[in-house]
């Protein structure tokens, strides 16, 4: 008897049995992708959200134990009014000038290493200080820190508030994000007649994309970029937007100091090279590097010379 051929496929299955595998691994490919994202952006928006809302360092020190007297005062951030803290230590004798302090990230009116060391300096030499905390930080009202674009509002809300003291000449000088927004605001007010700045980054969304990971202790891919993302479509913060480099011609020919340390792996010193190039049309722009210092460090390595400088500076430029 005559079987007819039958073709019987060489593998054996259904002929769709091939396809069918493939579109499941296909499908199977997208959820792994699907779920990646979904962990790593929410991850992101974790450590983002932490990294916005840092916990607030509580003031263990006071121009006390400097021997100061001094005023606690409350003033209004410009434009949203938020209310923030801070000291005013007048000078010895009369004097229509004052320098404003403006600290870092997570830091307070005093926690930084030069802060009150400075405000002591500054008014042995007949200049009143004004020290105060940024929005979310210390004892000042708000929730979350930026980094140098809300915080710029903190810093003319501090200035408004000398002038309406009856200050005349005023000088600022910040440390790390509190420099960074120092430039800023003496980029817009004319009136700030001197900066020091000490340890800035240059450009905040070029500092982040390079060294994020110093601070969410996170791979930079791809996290940075998601964080970044994340910060600016659910907390209007746009990075872009701090960028003392690129706002350095508007200050003129107002006498800025930037200060950097050769050790500074936080806000690598090539941020104040870049300043100091973009400040070169300003023939009252110095810059003066530390040895062995680290982030804010200069007044560690060198504490008498970073007084003498600081007071220098302000008692020839204010």
């Amino acid at each position: 008897m005559n079987v007819p051929f039958m073709n019987i496929p060489e593998h054996g299955g259904h002929p769709g049995s091939v396809s069918q595998r493939r579109r499941w691994l296909f499908i199977g490919m997208v959820m792994l992708v699907l779920i990646a994202v979904a962990v790593t952006g929410g991850l992101s928006y974790y450590v983002g959200s932490n990294l916005i809302h840092p916990q607030r360092k509580p003031i263990t020190n006071t121009p006390d134990a400097y021997a100061l007297v001094y005023k606690t005062i409350r003033f209004p951030s410009a434009v949203d009014q938020l209310q923030l803290s801070g000291w005013l230590i007048p000078a010895t004798g009369e004097t229509n000038k004052l320098v404003i302090e403006a600290h870092g990230y997570g830091q307070n009116r005093s926690s930084d290493a030069p802060a009150l060391p400075v405000a002591k300096a500054l008014h042995e030499a007949g200049i009143a200080v004004l020290l105060f905390d940024f929005r979310g930080e210390g004892e000042s009202s708000g929730n979350k820190v930026s980094v140098g674009l809300y915080e710029q509002r903190d810093l003319r809300g501090a200035i408004a508030y000398a002038r309406r003291l009856g200050y005349r000449h005023i000088g600022v000088i910040g440390y790390s994000m509190g420099a960074a927004t120092a430039l800023e605001v003496a980029s817009a007010d004319q009136g700030v007649e001197a900066t020091i700045a000490d340890s800035p980054f240059a450009n905040l969304y070029d500092y982040l994309s390079r060294h994020f990971s110093v601070w969410t202790h996170l791979p930079n891919w791809p996290f940075t970029p998601e964080i970044l993302f994340e910060l600016r479509v659910f907390d209007h913060l746009n990075a872009h937007r701090v960028d003392p480099e690129r706002d350095a011609a508007k200050l003129g020919q107002a006498p800025v100091l930037l200060i950097a340390g050769t050790a500074d792996k936080t806000i690598p010193m090539s941020n104040s090279l870049a300043l100091y190039r973009a400040l070169r049309h300003d023939r009252s722009a110095s810059l003066w590097i530390v040895p062995g210092a680290k982030h804010v460090g200069a007044y560690r390595v060198e504490p008498q010379r970073y007084l003498e400088r600081v007071v220098g500076f302000f008692d020839q430029c204010l």
